[in-house]
């Protein structure tokens, strides 16, 4: 039979045991007490020493079973006066030994434990009855040397798999930061991983500008307040690191934490650790790390060093790309110059004077300007169709972008109730009509006027069923498309009398509703030509002419804007693909102007309005 399959339960749970090493400690020394038949198990300890130690010496307890001795340390027998030296000696070379004991009626069961790189050594003494045979428990003495061993294997086994598990969270997090194409998205990535991953309560990313380090990301954190007094504490804090250059973490038993100090006074965040971005020997910015359950690891302070030193190079690439345009383009034009076109030299200044001239003169070149406005194809037609009664769908056959014609039905009501309802009100009338006739003959005049006036209004009732029998089947009221409401996706579904189920605009009389930015009404003329882009056609431009100006403002997107009417020319009617509610934008031709006014008119505007000029 297999040894591990034959090992009784508790022994089998220490094989496979993955938990702290005194908790481990604890339950082979009661496995061993309970396994060797003993009365007595105690575990001493000691460090190693240097060859020719006295072998006996330097012993200490460090546990004991059963909990009536582990509570009475001092009268626990030493290893010296129970051990005989001999007998050590075997346990010490053979891992395990059995013998008599020096004082008492006891043998002696000792297994001995040398874990791997520790500085300590382990002896486990068991006092077994002289009763018990040695070769009974031999083969529970050979499971319980080898469960040590077993044991260190295991946690040899979840490290490097932690490990491993480690590097490739730190590869997954790289491959996410690299997939962001902005400096901004890249950073709030990056803190979001490292929340994520070390379980923080806040990651902040640091970068460096001309002032110093500036916040410039905080994990789950859209929007950031670079302006209280606690931005300028973390801030202050990832300088303390970068200036360092050097994790800092805190709490710390050294003063070399201000900053840190004054963050987690304020705060009060539990764990600080700061680390530094460097790439060679530049300083770029700082990632400070918060967190309340416990203080970071070296293996995570190991893991988070190699994963800043690997983004300190992408992030600044990105923060580089992320620059102005304004501040980029003259940058990269001077340092491919050669150097005797530089600004010091007389080609160089003869070279500016002419870009110089060259811009005024491209300043001044009249261009065709455009007033650009969002667009939205609209009719003049829309019928609202509704319910003509309260009741429930029953059928529809249209859906959205449906065309119609005239008459076409729409969607259907319910009519059981109203044909149960009619064949009750045919019913009373017969009946009334019956009591009549016999009031009639038996001369009850009086009576009969009831009966028939019974008969006249359940006669109404019926009317009123009837015309709503008739009007179940909603019909189009003209040719059209269907632009909202589905009844099919709600059949039985209860609507309410006058409630619009389907909303028909008619295909023919389209045309353009531009929203005009009030900055530019006053430029706009009727007759002005546009073009129009649809979304749904970006490729092609359709002409049409500016008809009316409609005097309502409306706001659209926070912006003031008047809606502007215009319609094809008669000889460019839009195609059959057109739909109410497509949108586009437009350029209305609003005649020409120099391309310095085209560029600076909106900012002499806003100082105009700013100003009182």
């Amino acid at each position: 039979m297999d040894t591990l399959t034959s090992a009784p339960q508790p022994l089998e749970g220490l094989l496979e045991f993955a938990g702290t090493p005194a908790e481990f400690w604890r339950r082979w020394t009661e496995a061993a007490l309970d396994q060797l038949q003993g009365q007595l198990a105690v575990l001493y300890l000691r460090p190693l020493g240097e060859p020719g130690q006295d072998p006996l010496a330097d012993w200490t307890v460090l546990l004991a079973a059963p909990e009536a001795a582990a509570a009475r340390p001092e009268a626990l027998p030493s290893l010296a006066a129970t051990v005989d030296p001999a007998l050590l000696a075997q346990a010490r070379q053979q891992r395990m030994a059995s013998g008599v004991a020096r004082q008492g009626n006891w043998n002696l069961r000792l297994i001995s434990v040398r874990p791997e790189g520790a500085a300590q050594e382990l002896l486990l003494s068991v006092h077994v009855p002289a009763a018990v045979r040695a070769d009974h428990t031999a083969h529970w003495l050979g499971l319980l040397a080898m469960a040590p061993h077993s044991y260190e294997l295991t946690r040899n086994h979840r490290r490097v798999a932690r490990d491993l598990d480690r590097q490739k969270a730190l590869q997954e997090t790289l491959w996410r930061v690299l997939e962001a194409e902005r400096f901004d998205q890249a950073s709030l990535v990056f803190a979001n991983e490292l929340c994520e991953r070390f379980g923080c309560e806040q990651v902040s990313l640091l970068w460096q500008k001309r002032a110093g380090l500036r916040l410039s990301a905080v994990s789950h954190g859209d929007k950031l307040d670079r302006r209280t007094e606690l931005t300028e504490l973390l801030e202050d804090a990832g300088q303390e690191a970068l200036t360092q250059w050097q994790e800092v973490a805190w709490p710390t038993e050294g003063g070399g934490a201000r900053a840190h100090q004054a963050y987690a006074e304020a705060v009060r965040p539990g764990h600080l650790l700061s680390l530094p971005l460097v790439i060679g020997d530049q300083g770029v910015g700082a990632v400070v790390l918060e967190r309340r359950p416990a203080a970071f690891s070296q293996s995570e302070q190991w893991a988070l060093r190699l994963l800043c030193d690997q983004m300190a190079r992408p992030l600044r690439d990105l923060h580089r790309q992320a620059a102005p345009l304004w501040r980029r383009l003259p940058r990269e034009v001077f340092r491919s110059l050669p150097r005797r076109l530089s600004a010091t030299t007389r080609p160089g200044r003869w070279l500016a004077g002419g870009l110089a001239l060259a811009a005024l003169l491209l300043l001044a070149l009249p261009v065709p300007y455009r007033i650009h406005a969002p667009v939205e194809i609209r009719t003049d037609r829309i019928a609202f169709v509704g319910a003509p009664f309260d009741g429930y769908i029953e059928s529809s056959a249209v859906t959205l972008g449906s065309t119609v014609r005239a008459g076409a039905p729409l969607f259907a009501l319910a009519t059981q109730e109203l044909q149960l309802e009619r064949v009750s009100h045919l019913a009373d009338i017969a009946q009334y009509v019956r009591e009549a006739e016999k009031r009639l003959a038996a001369g009850q005049l009086v009576e009969m006027r009831i009966a028939e006036a019974q008969v006249a209004q359940t006669q109404a009732r019926l009317d009123q069923v009837e015309y709503r029998l008739r009007s179940a089947a909603v019909v189009a009221p003209s040719d059209g498309i269907v632009v909202e409401g589905e009844p099919g996706k709600s059949l039985g579904g209860a609507v309410r009398r006058g409630e619009m189920v389907v909303k028909v605009a008619a295909l023919a009389g389209l045309f353009a509703q531009l929203a005009v930015d009030e900055r530019d009404i006053h430029r706009l003329r009727e007759g002005m030509t546009t073009e129009v882009t649809l979304t749904a056609d970006p490729h092609t431009a359709w002409h049409m002419r500016v008809t009316r100006v409609i005097p309502a403002a409306a706001v659209k997107d926070g912006v003031n804007t008047f809606p502007v009417r215009a319609e094809a020319e008669a000889d460019a009617l839009p195609p059959d693909w057109w739909r109410p509610g497509m949108s586009g934008v437009a350029r209305i031709n609003a005649g020409h102007r120099s391309l310095g006014w085209i560029i600076s008119h909106r900012l002499v505007d806003y100082l105009r309005l700013a100003l009182w000029m």
